[in-house]
């Protein structure tokens, strides 16, 4: 897990909230999880930004509340057929219960938090990570031997070339350092050691339908959601939903500028901050963040100490708005208050 910088680690907001009794229970790189009790979890997702497993010591403004408005947005709109961890309020079932707690905490910025079902025990060990465009971290492995997490594709297929179907390239998930890409038949053969052979291969083919769901709508928008990954708790969509920190969006017609041309499109996502890190000079004989090791100490100092460009910030904020209202042709203070009961 990355080291999350001294300066983000508590805000006014957590304070608040433990001196109303909650617990923290997770403090992951951007979501701060609190327990509610009866097998409900309070999540808060906060305006810090990781990459290259960073988390940079500056906030992103709004970037909390795109995350969580687009999860709400993907769960109670296009995929509202498909079972979540969402849990509604019990005074307005269109909003979140998050809506029910301002009568108790009544500071609380409901634009970034989220009710949701206690499902940690169900959370499946593996990053499942979909693709419906070839590139990504499976490229050079496609470019060797023609296949994709386990699934034999076309040879000399172009980067980013449009896939017939959606695959299943999983990864694990690396308490230290980088996940690892691993074949599908890998993660099946390990979930049936867990006695959950079967409802894997079924975890799997609803994502696929979840994820195909969403490409669908996405395309009436002009908009390409190349790959994506999911959190599954059973048969259950979980955590953050196709969002610009779990997903990789394009416009449709950049990338067919892009195919075109032999480059990469143009994403709607933290893309404007990893240029910008990858650049940064540092005293290691590196140029780039990227090219750190965040298990070194010295290496997670540096990047804890540095100082970001205002038009860097700004440029970031306005892609995750961007896209936000791209896809629910709406602005996220008209959805916030519309669905969210802001």
């Amino acid at each position: 897990m990355a080291k999350i910088p001294t300066k983000l680690q508590n805000d006014k907001l957590s304070e608040y909230l433990r001196a109303a009794g909650l617990e923290l229970v997770a403090q992951g790189k951007v979501r701060n999880t609190w327990r509610l009790g009866d097998g409900r979890l309070l999540v808060v997702a906060t305006d810090r930004i990781s990459a290259f497993d960073f988390v940079f010591p500056v906030p992103i403004p709004k970037k909390g509340e795109v995350l969580t408005a687009l999860t709400h947005f993907w769960l109670k709109r296009v995929l509202a057929n498909f079972d979540h961890h969402l849990v509604d309020s019990e005074s307005s079932p269109e909003f979140n219960a998050a809506y029910d707690l301002r009568r108790r905490l009544s500071e609380l910025p409901i634009e970034r938090c989220l009710v949701v079902e206690d499902l940690k025990e169900k959370l499946y060990p593996f990053e499942m990570i979909f693709r419906h465009h070839i590139g990504g971290s499976v490229f050079k492995k496609y470019q060797e031997t023609g296949l994709a997490g386990g699934h034999e594709l076309p040879r000399d297929l172009p980067k980013w070339a449009k896939l017939e179907v959606p695959i299943f390239t999983p990864s694990t998930k690396e308490d230290v350092g980088h996940d690892i890409n691993v074949d599908a038949d890998y993660f099946f053969a390990e979930m049936d050691k867990k006695g959950l052979g079967a409802e894997a291969q079924e975890a799997v083919a609803n994502l696929i339908a979840a994820y195909s769901q969403a490409y669908e709508y996405a395309e009436t928008k002009k908009i390409l959601i190349l790959d994506t990954k999911f959190e599954i708790a059973g048969l259950k969509l979980a955590d953050e939903i196709l969002t610009p920190d779990s997903s990789r969006f394009s416009l449709k017609e950049d990338w067919e500028k892009a195919m075109q041309a032999g480059r990469d499109p143009y994403f709607y996502d933290k893309e404007v901050f990893r240029d910008y890190v990858s650049k940064i000079v540092t005293p290691f004989e590196f140029i780039g963040v990227n090219k750190l090791n965040p298990e070194n100490s010295n290496h997670t100092n540096f990047v804890h100490g540095l100082e970001f460009p205002p038009e860097i910030i700004t440029k970031t904020t306005n892609r995750y708005l961007q896209i936000f209202e791209l896809l629910t042709s709406q602005s996220l203070t008209e959805y916030q208050k519309q669905e969210m009961g802001v």
